[in-house]
């Protein structure tokens, strides 16, 4: 199932965050989540009574930027992300959508593909010692 984030699924996305982001630079605070729960869009996937993942949308002018994507390592693979993905750009079709991914994350950019996002732009050091791809969907 899946639906809007609330403010009481703050603890359960954050500890997504924590498992997935990890060693990340660009790893949510709790505080940057919970305001991102109450001024943006988050949808969270349930499985079993469990949130096991989420992603935040973050609406501009003119389209949606797709900020964090996280699925708890055990439930990928399993088609949430798909589902997720699937979820919020058809809840979010008044829009085009864009994102930023690693150049080294091809399980992620073949996600990205499948549902119609192209590699518009390389990113030059945009992670840590790393390139990234700006993609988009319009």
């Amino acid at each position: 199932m899946i639906q809007i984030a609330r403010k009481k699924d703050l603890n359960d996305i954050f500890i997504i965050e924590q498992n997935v982001f990890k060693d990340d630079i660009f790893s949510l605070s709790k505080a940057c989540l919970n305001y991102h729960i109450n001024k943006n869009i988050v949808f969270k996937v349930i499985y079993e009574n469990k949130i096991i993942g989420y992603c935040l949308w973050l609406k501009r002018k003119s389209y949606y930027r797709l900020y964090s994507f996280a699925i708890l390592k055990e439930y990928q693979g399993k088609g949430f992300a798909s589902k997720l993905l699937s979820f919020s750009i058809e809840k979010l079709k008044d829009k085009s959508h864009q994102l930023e991914v690693k150049q080294s994350n091809k399980k992620a950019i073949l996600l990205y593909e499948k549902f119609g996002f192209k590699k518009y732009k390389i990113l030059e050091n945009y992670y840590k010692k790393e390139n990234g791809y700006l993609m988009r969907r319009v």
